[in-house]
């Protein structure tokens, strides 16, 4: 497990660095946070295994499991619809989206921002889908269609 510093103080480290050798002596010494391990870190803390999420999801077994491995790297719509699943938070969801390599949720967009209430809501998968087709959004997955 890496160590726990929070970004504000890690953002006042820097800053405060007279070098940049003392800047990022944080960053030799612990590993950056990679998008599989936080994956595997929230499914421990919501008490969730591959089996509950890939059925929950509709994700496809092998992707799953090539994205846990680190061999895929999913879209944003695979991660939101992972983090619903979840029950994850607004936070978790945008840090899984981050550490993607992805924008995380951004409430100026519409789209974003009916995700965002329905996280706020404690929205299902199918219950989010549905609220982005009733207000003319793209939605996460076609019902029409396997996933």
């Amino acid at each position: 497990m890496r160590s726990r510093i929070t970004t504000s103080r890690l953002l006042t480290m820097i800053h405060g660095a007279t070098t940049f050798e003392e800047a990022t002596a944080y960053h030799q010494t612990v590993p950056e946070p990679q998008f599989k391990d936080y994956l595997y870190e929230l499914m421990v803390k919501k008490e969730l295994n591959p089996k509950d999420i890939i059925q929950r999801s509709g994700i496809e077994r092998s992707y799953f499991y090539h994205i846990l491995n680190g061999n895929k790297h999913p879209g944003r719509n695979i991660i939101i619809r992972i983090g619903l699943c979840m029950h994850a938070s607004l936070q978790e969801i945008n840090q899984l989206l981050r550490l993607a390599g992805l924008s995380g949720l951004y409430s100026r967009r519409k789209w974003d921002a009916t995700i965002i209430y329905a996280i706020s809501k404690n929205f299902t998968m199918e219950e989010t889908n549905h609220l982005l087709i009733s207000e003319g959004e793209e939605p996460l997955y076609r019902e029409d269609h396997n996933v």
